[in-house]
């Protein structure tokens, strides 16, 4: 008789293998898939991601339609259409109905998907709660039909099951298209579809996204640039990133027939006196097999990589978005809040974390329409991903309210904390390997190197506010300084002159003795059906000015412009102009104008105007030529502003003290 089976062998006829489709099937929170709302946005974020993440791979202007619809009471149908290059027919089901499957997971460079779990954790959540396949089309430019699939993953074996199958005439010579049917909930939000393509246009400007909603209304983000984003270089792996496993891997699996070409061809930053110095540390020899190096001396040679001064990583792995860029999406997304500054977006020079070279950018974008007596809006990103859930769990976060932005301009109660104000911070990290809190990817785990570049940016992003709030508050006071001797000094003038019987003077001197200040001025007219914008310089300083003007507006809209007279210089990609003004006596006026042509829609809040030659405490209306922008000045203007400031500095010292002026020029101090 045979004696009954032990708990021990009854346990182990339980014991089978878990298929990592089984496993997210019922752990799908891990992915993002825990509530239908959250599983609506994660679905059209891992297909616009996909489809972002392959046109710039084929180098291509991305042009992404998202199609949300109604199909029951609790569902949804999605569909992302994109003009990318397509997929062979070969790869579809592995790349729709496979999970861990993609060609980004073993690239040490940038990208936005890298797992290859996204895309086939959506249609395992389609198949999930509405037992509907994925209906994937697909078609390549050498190929005359699309492809059509319908495709289910059998989870136990983690593998694409193809439900149906037909080849199709499409309207578009390359392309794909993906159509899921989920349980979910449309809610336009914070977290919503609308929010994350509002989000991936600012990050990605050169990309033109459009968003059907559930009730038909159609949303377009125009992209902003028809320049592409740098194409990230695939680089070696470098020691520093380097864990023994990952090591030992490399040692079985290369075709270096020795361990010195191994060091030198296979590892990122390994010199030839860095590979010599590892040989003399290890005792290893330069021809030995690279197989052969197992056990203690596989840990020597990984101490000694570590411990040996090495090339930094390639940046060329990255692809930051540029400030020029960050500025460019601002506006075009925010552009209908009116900010009233954006300012210069502040790109930190690339660092490395673990073997992983990294870099932080940051915009910023103060007043306008935006409310005053809310927390500043956050936008958080990882290689120009959106991240809308778990902001408080995120290490961007943290390095926000860990500031003191009292300092800055915003209120903040007990100087920590989310500030209050008209503002929104723009925070970026690119990254070949970006540190998620999990799988989901929706928050930046915390890393002491990381967290010390995002706060050194975000600081010299905030120094940036605090010089324009300090330049406000000078204006204004200026401004309504003026404004008061203007309305009150000619009723004086009048008043007098008619008590004594004589004509009223000329106000123009005595106006330009009080102010001492240089007046720009500009508005919006129509004339004969044309917009124009003029711009007035007024000298009301005593002495002559020698002067440089310059405007930024939006190139989409310089490229409409004309100005009277041309310019003496103009940078169309970047939509500046400048001139080098007629010499103005005290009290001289000069006038530039750029004109549009009928029914163009023109706001004088698009158009930034900068002066050189003169010092910032006695210009009005404008601001000072940036420093950023690399412009090398006639040289009548440098030594015009040389002869100013050495005759502010004499007069300074020898006349009266103007203590209203001091007093409005005086920089503040972080306290107040």
């Amino acid at each position: 008789m045979t004696p009954p089976p032990t708990i021990a062998q009854q346990l182990a006829a339980k014991q089978r293998e878990i298929s990592v489709a089984e496993f997210f099937e019922r752990n799908r929170q891990i992915l993002g898939f825990d509530n239908p709302q959250r599983a609506l946005l994660t679905t059209v974020k891992e297909a616009v991601d996909n489809s972002l993440d392959a046109l710039e791979e084929s180098r291509t202007l991305p042009d992404v339609l998202v199609e949300i619809s109604k199909e029951g009471e609790d569902r949804l149908k999605v569909a992302v259409t994109d003009n990318g290059p397509g997929i062979l027919r070969k790869e579809i089901p592995n790349v729709f109905a496979r999970l861990l499957y993609g060609s980004r997971f073993h690239s040490n460079r940038q990208a936005r998907g890298q797992q290859g779990i996204g895309i086939s954790a959506a249609v395992l959540y389609a198949n999930l709660t509405t037992a509907r396949p994925a209906h994937i089309v697909s078609k390549v430019e050498e190929e005359e039909a699309a492809h059509v699939l319908d495709l289910f993953i059998d989870t136990q074996k983690n593998q694409p099951r193809v439900a149906a199958e037909d080849l199709v005439l499409w309207d578009r010579s390359h392309g794909t298209r993906v159509e899921l049917t989920i349980k979910a909930r449309y809610v336009r939000g914070r977290q919503s579809p609308y929010e994350y393509l509002r989000g991936t246009a600012i990050v990605n400007p050169h990309a033109r996204l459009v968003l059907v909603e559930p009730d038909g209304t159609r949303v377009t983000f125009e992209r902003a640039s028809e320049e592409m984003p740098p194409l990230a270089q695939e680089t070696l792996p470098h020691p520093h990133g380097l864990e023994l496993g990952e090591l030992g891997y490399l040692l079985k699996a290369t075709r270096r027939p020795t361990l010195g070409e191994f060091l030198a061809k296979d590892l990122a930053g390994v010199s030839p006196r860095a590979a010599k110095e590892v040989l003399e540390r290890t005792g290893l020899r330069t021809g030995q097999a690279p197989s052969t190096i197992q056990g203690e001396a596989q840990e020597g040679l990984l101490r000694a990589l570590h411990e040996v001064s090495l090339v930094a990583p390639s940046t060329e792995c990255l692809s930051p978005i540029g400030s020029m860029l960050i500025k460019r999406g601002l506006r075009n997304v925010l552009g209908e809040l009116r900010p009233e500054f954006f300012a210069p977006p502040v790109s930190r020079p690339p660092k490395v974390h673990a073997g992983f070279p990294f870099l932080v950018e940051v915009g910023l974008v103060y007043g306008g329409g935006l409310p005053a007596d809310q927390p500043i809006q956050i936008l958080r990103f990882a290689n120009r991903v959106p991240l809308l859930f778990q902001q408080g769990a995120c290490a961007t976060t943290n390095a926000i309210a860990s500031m003191d932005w009292r300092r800055y301009g915003l209120d903040q109660k007990g100087g920590s904390g989310i500030p209050v104000g008209p503002a929104v911070v723009l925070v970026h990290i690119a990254s070949t390997k970006i540190p998620f809190t999990s799988e989901a990817k929706e928050a930046v785990a915390e890393d002491p190197e990381i967290d010390r570049e995002i706060t050194l940016a975000l600081q010299a992003a905030a120094r940036h506010l605090r010089t324009h709030l300090s330049r406000k508050s000078r204006r204004d006071f200026a401004s309504e300084k003026f404004e008061i001797i203007q309305r009150i000094l000619p009723r004086l003038a009048e008043k007098t002159s008619h008590l004594v019987g004589k004509p009223t003077p000329d106000l123009t001197p005595v106006i330009t003795r009080i102010m001492d200040v240089v007046n720009v001025e500009t508005s919006v007219v129509s004339s004969e059906g044309a917009a124009r914008v003029p711009v007035e310089v007024t000298n009301y300083t005593p002495r002559a000015r020698v002067l440089e003007l310059f405007v930024e507006i939006p190139p989409d809209e310089f490229a409409r412009a004309r100005f009277e007279p041309a310019p003496d210089g103009t940078d169309p990609a970047l939509g500046r102009a400048w001139w080098t003004l007629p010499k103005l006596a005290p009290n001289g006026r000069t006038r530039i104008e750029a004109i549009f042509a009928p029914g163009t829609e023109v706001d004088a809040g698009d158009f930034d105007w900068y002066v050189a030659g003169i010092d910032e405490a006695h210009l009005l209306g404008a601001d000072p030529l940036p420093g950023d922008w690399d412009v090398r000045l006639p040289r009548t203007i440098v030594e015009a502003a040389e002869a100013a400031a050495q005759e502010a500095a004499a007069s300074t010292d020898e006349g009266e003290v103007d203590y209203d002026a001091a007093e409005a020029g005086a920089p503040a101090s972080d306290e107040d």
